[in-house]
């Protein structure tokens, strides 16, 4: 089929005939192909893979906010533009293996059929870079993840909460810290036995999952103490997320047989507050908490 020439458009620092999509021509020359496998093979740390990516989508189409969202890992990069336009891409494996995740991008405008090709493009060079960081940080998982719950652990949390403060020093995300621990746990576990107690720290760590958003983390320091990391985050995100703690500890039929309660505090991050205090603050307010419960029943 014959394809129509549309106006010049710059990528990559040379100017190249862009095609409508009435063309099965790809649209990236073998040396921007090259260009770019070169880039994103760099590393395979899926943060720095995620962030050559998307200077490269800036520089063959144009920046949006970026999102990639997977069972084994997560990256957003907010250029602070309107997002009046989503558009998601499922990316596939190559082998008919599970999909790889979704790729969300926010723009101001609808992004054009040029533009959805040249990603579709991009896309595909992504990929078997991606698969491997992919399936290296499903391995390196394994060491930081709870063997009893199978949420994160304190190596993981120490290392997620350095992360999201460089984060908000960076991008003014808001980023708040939730610390919770299980009320009477002891009498649980000397009532019940220890099985019936890891039962209850299992479903606990079920009801924290449930009830924070994919960009939020959930991990388990030790014994009955639990920390949920809200990012970004407002002033009113803590009292939504207490909420919907309340609302699936109701639905858990175990824990509301044992009339099961925590207690939590919080702390809200400033610039300037290390990691270390953040966790003091709300783990403070935790105690204050649990002697004001104490002081009403």
């Amino acid at each position: 089929m014959e394809s129509i020439p549309n106006k010049e458009y710059s990528y990559n620092g040379t100017k190249s005939p862009i095609f409508t999509v009435f063309s099965n021509e790809p649209l990236l020359s073998t040396k921007d192909k090259l260009f770019t496998l070169e880039t994103l093979q760099k590393s395979l740390d899926l943060k720095e893979i995620m962030e050559n990516f998307a200077s490269l989508v800036a520089s063959f189409i144009r920046p949006f906010n970026i999102r990639f969202q997977s069972a084994f890992g997560f990256f957003s990069l907010s250029k602070s533009l309107p997002s009046n336009f989503t558009r998601n891409f499922n990316l596939d494996s190559a082998d008919h293996s599970p999909r790889l995740g979704t790729m969300t991008y926010q723009s101001e405008t609808p992004i054009t059929a040029t533009e959805d090709k040249l990603l579709a493009e991009l896309h595909q060079l992504l990929q078997p870079t991606l698969k491997h960081a992919l399936r290296f940080s499903e391995l390196s998982s394994m060491v930081y993840k709870d063997h009893l719950t199978n949420i994160g652990n304190r190596a993981y949390y120490e290392e997620t909460i350095f992360h999201a403060i460089e984060q908000s020093n960076r991008t003014n995300l808001g980023l708040s810290l939730m610390v919770l621990d299980i009320n009477k746990f002891k009498p649980i576990n000397d009532t019940y036995g220890h099985t019936k107690g890891d039962q209850v720290l299992n479903a606990f760590a079920q009801v924290l999952t449930k009830s924070i958003r994919t960009s939020d983390f959930v991990f388990r320091l030790g014994g009955d103490e639990f920390v949920v990391i809200l990012q970004p985050s407002a002033s009113c995100s803590v009292s939504k997320v207490q909420q919907r703690i309340l609302q699936e500890i109701d639905k858990n039929s175990l824990l509301k047989e044992l009339d099961f309660s925590a207690s939590y505090g919080f702390s809200h991050w400033e610039i300037g507050t290390t990691a270390s205090q953040l966790f003091d603050q709300a783990d403070q307010h935790l105690y204050q908490n649990k002697a004001l419960d104490r002081a009403q029943r």
